[in-house]
């Protein structure tokens, strides 16, 4: 197969089946031989696709005259993403290519519906968003964001501030990597990277952060010896509210896959035990603490909503389940999966949660609450209705130093150092 119909057939696989866009990339990448090359083109298609969505139909609309089958449709939309966004593909590669997929799978009638659809998309003069009066609409249209956060971004967000957010999370995220301090140095992580032919540098994000460029990552020495793990720096930034010290004991709530707690063991001489729902993600977890080589932890299959834990507790991460409307860089499916109506659901959870656990935590202790989303409702309501609970429970202050933040609750913006969207708030038990 060509690297346009496995292109096609990812996307369909992700769009309709419910795939994970990293889950099936990754798989048909090992099915099948590619170049260097062929692999780049293959992610690129993908991805854009799959984040220019909304956009690419708004496009094809008026150009589709006739009733199309579903997969003549996702050609259209991956063919519309070259034409329109990859500037080095000549027009004519692409159509000849999406013509001939269109033979082979429809016959002579389907490839000349495609040849013409895809021809006049080439002739016309496409329809100009910006001519879109409605705010909502017209960002939703050019961002490829469905409307319903569009519009919830705009009520806590001024329209200039929501328009860079959601250009932001269309960007292609910087990849962060957090050193392993108990075995090695940001510093020597670097060097050994650039040795191994990854170009690295410092971030100024955290201590532990590095930004790294290119592919073959899990392929390096440095990662099969557990110098570092794989975590936005966003995430990390959990670390500066927890300040793991001394021989604390910490529990990580929901902790798949991990890399909080491991942050924190990485900084202290204490232990954390790292809890989850899914018994597939605690393997996740141990497998990871035997490349790390960390030793001073305990995996447990445990639903943080309602079962027992025998410890009394430090510090405790709740690092929820959430919408992910934070990680649509990465994972920009979700945009399309999430509904407005399963916002309310996943409040219950995480309140559920930190009501729980709470009662495992010693008195003056430390809880850090994040997620993982944008959505107001999950992030600063939850935090403050947990306060309004919990007469036990006062906020606490921290800082993360390269925001020039100071105070009990942060919203990490994608646009603001090119991280992920994240929130964290950080609660002291009276």
């Amino acid at each position: 197969m060509t690297v346009r119909e496995l292109a096609l057939d990812a996307y369909s696989n992700v769009i309709h089946d419910g795939g994970y866009s990293n889950i099936v990339l990754n798989r048909i990448i090992e099915e099948n031989e590619l170049s260097q090359k062929d692999r780049a083109l293959l992610t690129e298609i993908l991805y854009g696709s799959i984040s220019r969505k909304l956009t690419l139909e708004y496009y094809l609309r008026p150009l589709i005259q006739t009733k199309l089958k579903r997969w003549q449709r996702d050609l259209l939309v991956i063919s519309l993403y070259q034409l329109e966004y990859l500037d080095k593909i000549p027009s004519y590669a692409v159509i000849n290519e999406a013509v001939e997929i269109a033979k082979e799978r429809g016959g002579l009638q389907s490839s000349r519906q495609i040849n013409g659809i895809l021809r006049s998309f080439l002739r016309e003069e496409k329809p100009k968003i910006s001519d879109i009066k409605n705010d909502a609409t017209r960002l939703s249209i050019e961002y490829s964001l469905p409307k319903w956060i569009v519009k919830h971004l705009l009520k806590h967000h001024s329209v200039e501030n929501t328009e860079n957010i959601a250009k932001s999370l269309l960007e292609r995220p910087n990849m962060y990597v957090r050193v392993n301090k108990k075995q090695t140095t940001r510093e020597a992580l670097i060097k050994q990277l650039q040795d191994e032919g990854v170009t690295a540098k410092k971030s100024s994000i955290h201590e532990n952060a590095v930004i790294v460029y290119g592919g073959g990552l899990t392929e390096t020495k440095a990662y099969k010896d557990g110098l570092f793990g794989i975590q936005d720096a966003s995430s990390m930034c959990v670390n500066y509210a927890l300040d793991p010290t001394g021989k604390e004991v910490i529990l990580d709530a929901c902790s798949a896959p991990g890399g909080k707690g491991f942050h924190a063991l990485e900084n202290m001489n204490g232990h954390v035990d790292f809890s989850d729902v899914f018994d597939h993600k605690l393997t996740l977890i141990k497998n990871e603490s035997k490349r790390l080589k960390h030793t001073n932890l305990n995996v447990m299959l445990k639903d943080a909503t309602k079962d027992d834990y025998d410890t009394m507790y430090d510090k405790i991460i709740v690092d929820a389940p959430c919408s992910g409307l934070g990680v649509l860089k990465r994972k920009p499916e979700i945009k399309y999966n999430v509904r407005e109506e399963d916002i309310n659901t996943l409040v219950d959870i995480q309140l559920s949660i930190l009501n729980h656990v709470k009662q495992y935590l010693k008195r003056g202790g430390t809880l850090v609450y994040s997620t993982c989303t944008l959505h107001q409702m999950e992030n600063e309501n939850v935090a403050y209705t947990f306060k309004k609970q919990s007469t036990d429970i006062e906020f606490d202050e921290f800082e993360i130093p390269p925001f020039k933040f100071k105070g009990n609750m942060r919203q990490i913006l994608p646009h603001e150092l090119n991280t992920d969207g994240f929130f964290i708030a950080k609660f002291k038990k009276l």
